[in-house]
């Protein structure tokens, strides 16, 4: 089991040697750590790559050029260690709020579950050095989630949790809407949707003794605001619903198709084979853009429309059009119709189950 520990770092010098030290000191010997930092002006970034010298191979930095959030942080990280081959990633705060002492509880957690949460709202769990005022807004801010996600996790908006990275693809991180501090309650709602096996584990939460919080009254109620954003966002669409949005994709291209084939073949008779192609590639553009946008918009998010991806929808629409065209013209061969775009139509429709198939698994697949 490959372990990263993802510890995001903002003006953090005061916290940052000894949150590492402590970590290196209670892991074995396999363990790394990955810092992200926002390029903090009070030089916390020069004391990690010091550090670097001493844990090689095992403490990482990655800089990024300014403050872009917690979510983005984590990402970032996700991202990092993904490509790396890491099996599990742990978030924690590099402040000691999350305290080191309980990785190891979570390490042998994570053998058994996909996701553990360091949760300070279960028996044994509590904070420290909080006034009640601050304690009673956060149980709730939690509560309030739980209630309108209608989720069953404790601990919505910690940020002391442990990923197997099973969870990290069942979640969909390119789906992941949150910029701040609703991060944490999206990334959890969208394991509990996923059927994540996921378990919490008491912790206690002091709060920070040195370097300043992060978080804010505004941030925290920003964060709380997104909670039906994040409801809406992560409702899982099934097959049969893309299907229907890619079913009126496709009929508002053959409305566009047949306009155009209705003008150049049945009034201008041009030949049907080169209007067919000509219908084919106007018509294609619009769906590629559509689908892009609305049909898979949930394997999309984050995506942008690009050459490769359109050339990759002409492609797999190829079969559909020579299904098209060779049913358009076995009708005109055995039928008499008024119009030739009636046999259109029905080639049209014959082509249709076999571009959604392909535009789903393959040109629209969720990474």
């Amino acid at each position: 089991m490959k372990l990263l520990i993802t510890i995001p770092t903002y003006n953090e010098k005061e916290n940052v040697e000894a949150i590492i030290t402590s970590v290196f000191n209670i892991v074995s010997s396999d363990v790394e750590i990955l810092i992200i930092d926002d390029n903090s002006p009070d030089g916390t970034a020069a004391i990690v790559e010091n550090l670097i010298e001493r844990y090689t191979n095992r403490l990482h930095i990655l800089k990024r050029p300014g403050k872009q959030g917690l979510a983005q942080a984590y990402l970032a990280a996700f991202e990092w260690g993904l490509n790396r081959g890491y099996d599990v990633f742990l978030e924690m705060d590099a402040d000691f709020s999350h305290n080191p002492a309980y990785i190891p509880v979570m390490i042998e957690k994570i053998k058994t579950n996909e996701v553990v949460i360091g949760s300070r709202n279960i028996k044994g769990g509590g904070v420290e050095g909080w006034s009640m005022l601050r304690n009673l807004i956060s149980k709730g801010g939690s509560l309030y989630s739980r209630t309108i996600l209608s989720c069953p996790i404790k601990d919505l908006t910690g940020g002391f949790n442990m990923w197997q990275k099973s969870a990290l693809e069942k979640i969909g991180l390119s789906g992941i809407i949150s910029k701040g501090y609703s991060f944490q309650i999206e990334m959890k709602y969208k394991a509990f949707l996923s059927k994540c096996s996921i378990v919490e584990i008491p912790i206690i939460f002091p709060d920070r003794k040195q370097g300043k919080s992060k978080m804010s009254k505004k941030i925290f109620i920003e964060a709380l605001l997104n909670i039906i954003k994040i409801r809406k966002n992560a409702k899982k669409e099934t097959a049969f619903s893309q299907f229907i949005k890619f079913f009126i994709t496709g009929g508002l291209g053959t409305i566009t198709n047949l306009i155009i084939f209705f003008f150049l073949a049945d009034l201008l008779n041009k030949p049907e084979i080169p209007v067919s192609i000509i219908c084919f590639i106007i018509a294609v553009t619009q769906n590629y853009i559509l689908n892009h946008l609305w049909s898979f918009k949930t394997n999309t998010i984050g995506e942008k429309l690009s050459i490769k991806k359109y050339f990759m929808f002409v492609s797999s629409s190829l079969l559909g059009l020579a299904v098209n065209i060779t049913v358009m013209k076995l009708i005109l061969i055995n039928f008499t119709l008024p119009y030739k775009f009636f046999a259109q139509a029905i080639g049209i429709a014959a082509g249709m189950i076999i571009n959604f198939i392909l535009s789903k698994y393959i040109v629209f697949k969720k990474k």
